[in-house]
């Protein structure tokens, strides 16, 4: 892939007797592992959770063990360590994907899926989401899953895994090469993406179709083209530094966080060079730092009044708890429990205190090595990963504090990048002493990083309906009111309700959760309406006010404690008297005049257009089904037009592998892509056409020269490596099979609701309900 893997490296080791191939062998473990994981999954889909929650602790060890093994080891070369990665990462992948293959339920994901579902069926660019305002207008990995989507026909489903394993193949690759280039080390190199995978948020968070899961991508393929920059000899290096450009726009629309931490970064590595006297390095990283800020700065000013109203809570809320921690003011949580208060088992409290000591253990030798100018060399740009990592305890002390825990949490994906580099640097000449340990310790931190990161263990697994649990509470019910919604419920009817039901009902259906922030409609705090105990003047103040044309109520919810988040979107507030709500809370509304109850059961959706005045009547559509549309006869066509390209466009193809700056911008590419499609509505002619147009190109354009060959260690047998890799390839189709049919069976098939029938005649308007408007 670069001339790093076109040349022997600390990675080569020409041993004798009969040669295997490491990473093929892992790979076939890893997956006979993961299929443990599965059958555990689909146990908990029965309603198993002990059996789904043994299954994935013993898989997990088992996949992450073989990697680890062979990273650390001496037997690869560079070009296998970066496979090696490479594959670690997606099996990883698939291991969190697994637990829900079929729908995107996380409480992230559906907010994203609300934004791409508006963007693939032609609402256009920037079109409201109430309960995420800020989305639409970051939307490059909306965009380029819409890009995938117009050109495949693909189910959005399938298109958010493209996306997904797209940017991790992109993280890793990057983060890999990065490494490489700066320690001239493939060892190294792997064995930082190994400690990399014991960020909290690598497994769990940064495995979702969230923003931050494709901004860490570009964070790192613009820190790689702009090294790459830095190091080239010719006057201008136009070229990694234009495509490093092209990676930090991207950046710039995907997710605001990260562009503003990747600038400072910028920043601070020009003033760090030209500290250093490395003047060519300084004046490079200062016009890349300059340009990105410009873009940065003019699509932010764009979104400006949203942003601030986003994260100012978020930061206040931090901020506070954290200073009341430090004044040992209470407010502190328990690491591992949930929002309910229930406690980890001790086990699962130790393994995380032994990764966080294992890890301040490691630091002080290895940050002493790069203080000293060892390792990293003696830039002074050394400082910035030595800095990031040396800030690991303070992100230890937040996690005590539950809004500061957040931010620690986002935070922990760039510090623990930081501390991965400088250990890695440290660690790799010292492996043959520490013998047999390196693999367990390795373990024990991704392990640990991971429980860390995923939370509660019903966090981790499938299982039965729990209320106010992020994913958990999305089970067959839930989608089959958020179903019925989408066939009878009219366009841009607006549903006071709770958080679960607020982020999944716009993902099947075209109407609008009522929430404090501004929608297409008035934006109302719909908290004190479910807190009251009665229909007062108040209450009917807020329905009216808001809009609101119906109240949509989970009874499971009736004595329980929220466990992640809060039951209503805005009553972060409230405190205790928000935590539990009681059945005549929940059940007061089935009292009121001209209110009648379009839809019973465990959801109980009532209908109160009457209290504005307006008439009551319903939708007919079909069944939606999952959210988004699938084209079976366009995918078919895409697939062929693939084949054509393998087949006829082999050399070609091998020739744009072998340069990774093909794979750094693909993802702005689809983000380009997809705004096009975007603006011409989507059209499916428009992207079949386009789809054969780029295949034609790469299948008939001239071949550039190939690159030379790497030289390898010995080669296993290909009956050998053929077993290994078929063996491991057909574990994993099972797997896909064995969870797919699973959570179709406990969640998905199930028969529609019956459509809502009304009774009571329409009134004339809100004085019927004696309260003016």
């Amino acid at each position: 892939m670069t001339a790093l893997l076109t040349r022997p490296t600390t990675g080569v080791v020409p041993g004798a007797g009969r040669p295997t191939h490491p990473v093929a062998a892992a790979t076939l473990v890893a997956s006979l592992a993961l299929l443990v994981q599965v059958l555990g999954y689909a146990a908990g889909w029965a309603g198993h959770e002990t059996t789904a929650v043994v299954a994935w602790y013993v898989g997990f060890v088992g996949l992450t063990a073989p990697y680890a093994a062979a990273l650390l080891g001496d037997r690869l070369d560079a070009a296998q360590r970066l496979t090696a990665s490479v594959v670690y990462a997606l099996v990883l992948y698939l291991s969190w994907f697994l637990t829900s293959p079929l729908l995107a339920s996380r409480f992230d994901e559906t907010l994203h899926v609300t934004t791409l579902t508006a963007l693939a069926d032609g609402a256009g660019l920037f079109a409201e989401n109430s309960m995420l305002p800020v989305s639409p207008h970051y939307p490059g990995l909306e965009l380029a899953a819409v890009a995938v989507h117009w050109l495949s026909g693909l189910p959005l489903i399938a298109c958010q895994v493209v996306v997904v394993a797209l940017a991790r193949v992109t993280l890793v690759v990057a983060l890999f090469l990065l490494a490489a280039t700066v320690t001239r080390s493939a060892r190294v190199a792997g064995v930082v993406v190994l400690l990399y995978t014991a960020s909290a948020q690598f497994y769990f968070f940064n495995a979702q179709f969230s923003y931050q899961t494709v901004a860490i991508a570009m964070l790192a393929a613009a820190l790689l083209l702009l090294a790459r920059a830095c190091e080239a000899a010719e006057t201008r290096p136009w070229r990694p530094m234009l495509a490093a450009q092209v990676c930090l726009a991207a950046l710039a629309v995907t997710h605001h966080l990260t562009s503003w931490l990747t600038l400072g970064a910028l920043w601070l590595l020009a003033l760090l060079f030209g500290l250093g006297g490395e003047r060519r390095r300084a004046r490079r990283m200062l016009v890349a730092a300059e340009i990105a800020t410009v873009v940065a700065a003019a699509w932010a000013a764009v979104v400006a009044p949203l942003l601030v109203r986003y994260l100012s809570p978020i930061f206040d809320n931090a901020g506070s708890e954290l200073a009341r921690l430090l004044a040992l003011d209470g407010g502190g949580r328990a690491v591992g429990a949930d929002g309910g208060g229930t406690p980890a088992p001790a086990w699962e409290v130790g393994v995380m205190a032994g990764s966080m000591v294992l890890w301040c253990l490691l630091l002080v030798p290895a940050a002493y090595v790069v203080w000293r100018g060892q390792g990293l060399g003696r830039s002074r740009a050394r400082w910035l990963p030595l800095g990031l990592a040396a800030a690991y305890p303070i992100l230890l002390v937040a996690r005590f504090s539950p809004a500061a825990a957040e931010v620690a949490d986002r935070a922990s994906t760039f510090v623990t990048m930081a501390m991965a580099l400088v250990v890695a640097v440290w660690l790799v000449p010292r492996l043959r002493e520490v013998g047999r340990l390196a693999v367990p310790g390795v373990v024990l931190l991704v392990l640990g990083g991971t429980m860390l990161g995923s939370g509660p263990d019903w966090q981790r697994v499938p299982g039965d309906h729990l209320p106010g649990a992020e994913q958990r509470s999305v089970d067959a019910t839930t989608v089959e009111v958020a179903q019925w919604a989408g066939r009878h419920l009219p366009a841009g009817s607006r549903i006071a309700t709770d958080t679960t039901l607020g982020r999944v009902l716009p993902n099947f259906a075209p109407v609008e959760p009522v929430t404090s922030s501004p929608g297409t409609g008035p934006a109302v705090n719909v908290t004190e309406l479910f807190l009251a105990r009665e229909i007062d003047d108040r209450s009917l103040a807020i329905i009216l006010d808001g809009e609101v044309d119906f109240v949509a109520v989970d009874t499971r919810m009736t004595g329980q404690r929220v466990r992640s988040g809060s039951w209503f979107e805005g009553s972060q507030g409230w405190g205790e008297r928000a935590a539990v709500l009681d059945a005549e809370q929940l059940g007061k509304f089935a009292d009121i005049p001209d209110v009648e109850l379009v839809l019973d059961g465990p959801v109980r959706v009532y209908d109160v257009r009457a209290l504005n005045g307006e008439r009551r009547v319903f939708a007919d559509r079909p069944n939606p089904g999952l959210p988004g549309d699938a084209h079976p006869g366009r995918t078919a066509l895409a697939g062929l037009a693939l084949l054509a390209v393998a087949l006829l466009g082999r050399s070609r193809l091998r020739a744009l592998a072998a340069t990774p700056t093909t794979l750094l911008v693909s993802l702005p590419a689809l983000m380009a892509l997809g705004a096009v499609g975007v603006l011409v509505g989507v059209d499916p002619v428009v992207g079949a056409l386009l789809l054969a147009g780029l295949a034609g190109a790469v299948a008939l354009l001239p071949a550039p020269p190939a690159p030379p060959a790497a030289p390898v260690g010995p080669v296993a047998p290909a009956r050998t490596l053929g077993t290994a890799a078929a063996g491991a390839a057909a574990v994993l189709l099972v797997c896909v099979g064995v969870a797919g049919l699973a959570q179709w069976r406990a969640q998905l098939d199930a028969p529609a609701l019956p459509a809502p029938q009304t009774s009571a005649p329409p009134p004339t308007g809100p004085s019927a309900a004696g309260v003016d408007r």
